[in-house]
């Protein structure tokens, strides 16, 4: 923008050029609006990239806890707990080996019996599907509930990794006692 000796106003957008014969102020108010656009645009975008990011967390974590009930619920061909969670891409390595700590020590403590329920359902009966109940943003816990037997309730957690949000948490799986859904 520039002020020539005559008073009058040059101002360029793109482009284009505009004069003008009108106060300065005038043409800062004008000037700030625009800003205020971009910041506005800003927000949106940024807003727009926190919707996002919410939906991949929660969805990532739904399609995990689905696809273990898929292959939890299977009359035949069901995969061992340990070997689908190793295969899936949507968990952290921190929970696969913590997942496997908890079933080997529960193998060594009572051979026959191991844990006598699901570590990841943190129950012994579980729902066929789940779907969300609550998301705390700021922590990003998830309470799940059954599609089936709402009542039924689960703690998940998801964190960054790698630019994708992966769970880390389950059932008994690396959730505090404190965080666990009652039973």
């Amino acid at each position: 923008m520039q002020i020539n000796h005559a008073g009058r106003v040059r101002f360029s957008r793109g482009n284009s050029i505009f004069m003008a014969s009108m106060p300065f102020t005038i043409i800062f108010f004008v000037s700030f609006g625009q800003g205020e656009n971009e910041n506005r645009d800003s927000l949106t975008r940024t807003s727009q990239q926190t919707v996002s990011q919410k939906s991949n967390k929660v969805a990532n974590a739904l399609k995990f806890i689905n696809g273990y009930m898929e292959n939890s619920n299977k009359m035949a061909g069901r995969v061992d707990i340990v070997e689908w969670v190793n295969s899936n891409n949507l968990s952290t390595e921190h929970f696969k080996a913590q997942l496997k700590k908890i079933i080997d020590g529960a193998y060594k403590a009572e051979p026959e019996i191991g844990l006598g329920f699901d570590p990841i359902l943190d129950a012994q009966d579980n729902p066929a599907g789940f779907e969300l109940e609550t998301f705390d943003e700021k922590t990003n816990y998830l309470t799940v509930r059954g599609t089936d037997l709402i009542e039924f309730k689960l703690t998940m957690k998801v964190i960054e990794e790698n630019g994708n949000w992966l769970v880390d948490g389950c059932g008994i799986v690396n959730i505090p006692d404190d965080k666990r859904a009652k039973r």
